[in-house]
């Protein structure tokens, strides 16, 4: 469990951060508009940045010292983007941070190397160069050298931006996985990265929690919201136009438009509301 409580971060006295506070645990999802804080919470939690004020606490302990988060091992961060030494092999990427880790012992360092790589999904592709690898692979590898490290908790921002349809699905596979064993911070604008993964979401937007919940709880706030039109694909442009699309599914009787709407749809079905559809209800403010 890690508690936040009241964390505010200013940049240039612009507020990036304003009073967060939030329960994480279990897979959590950290959702919100681009600009929204995520990632600048996600580098305080990870000890990369300093804090303006607030408390953090691990497992009960205060993890806070005056105004800085302290240096601590329990945590491993994944950026956006992950790129080391592009002209050297996973492999050799991976013993040298282990050495930098102090990690001096090389059966010791071989074996946990083998070890990581098996659990990413890796074993096969040790002589690759990490310029040569997707940019699925690539994250790979990072999630690789902090699980040498063995951190309990795990911490990773935009995790499939960028990937294709394939990697997404295997990266979310991965994630799942790795939560059974710790605890896993997932920040995202994507909502759909964290449908089927978290047990727990909070919305970020403006530098504010919005909402912090259940799936279920989120979604709940678009009961009554949500609709879903059948048309022909000829009249598709006139639904796009006049109103707020969320999904479109291509069915034998024509195309499915499922739509959210402040006001009542008297030409379109009512349907239980998803987790995306929630985030919006959210962010708009509706409730």
């Amino acid at each position: 469990m890690i508690k936040v409580s009241g964390i505010n971060k200013k940049i240039k006295k612009h507020e990036i951060l304003s009073n967060i506070t939030l329960n994480i645990e279990g897979i959590y999802g950290l959702v919100g508009p681009n600009g929204a804080g995520k990632t600048t919470l996600m580098k305080i939690l990870s000890s990369l940045i300093s804090m303006n004020g607030g408390r953090i606490e691990i497992n009960g302990e205060d993890y806070t010292k005056g105004k800085y988060v302290k240096q601590n091992t329990l945590i491993g961060y994944l950026p956006q983007d992950f790129m080391v030494y592009p002209n050297i092999t996973i492999e050799e990427v991976l013993d040298h941070i282990a050495m930098l880790q102090g990690m001096m012992d090389k059966h010791k360092r071989k074996t946990i190397i083998n070890q990581v790589l098996k659990k990413v999904n890796l074993q096969g592709h040790e002589n690759k160069k990490m310029i040569e690898l997707s940019g699925g692979m690539r994250k790979r590898v990072g999630i690789a050298q902090l699980l040498m490290g063995n951190p309990s908790i795990l911490i990773f921002d935009e995790p499939t931006a960028g990937l294709d349809i394939e990697e997404r699905i295997r990266f979310r596979n991965l994630l799942r996985n790795l939560g059974s064993e710790r605890t896993v911070i997932i920040s995202s604008h994507i909502v759909e990265d964290i449908e089927f993964l978290c047990t727990k979401i909070g919305v970020l937007k403006n530098g504010k929690v919005l909402f912090e919940g259940t799936p279920s709880a989120m979604k709940a706030y678009a009961e009554g919201y949500v609709y879903e039109y059948n048309v022909s694909p000829e009249n598709l442009d006139l639904i796009m136009m006049e109103k707020e699309v969320v999904q479109i599914t291509e069915e034998e009787t024509g195309l499915n438009i499922r739509i959210f709407s402040l006001e009542k749809e008297v030409d379109a079905m009512p349907v239980a509301p998803r987790l995306v559809d929630g985030y919006l209800a959210i962010v708009k403010g509706v409730k």
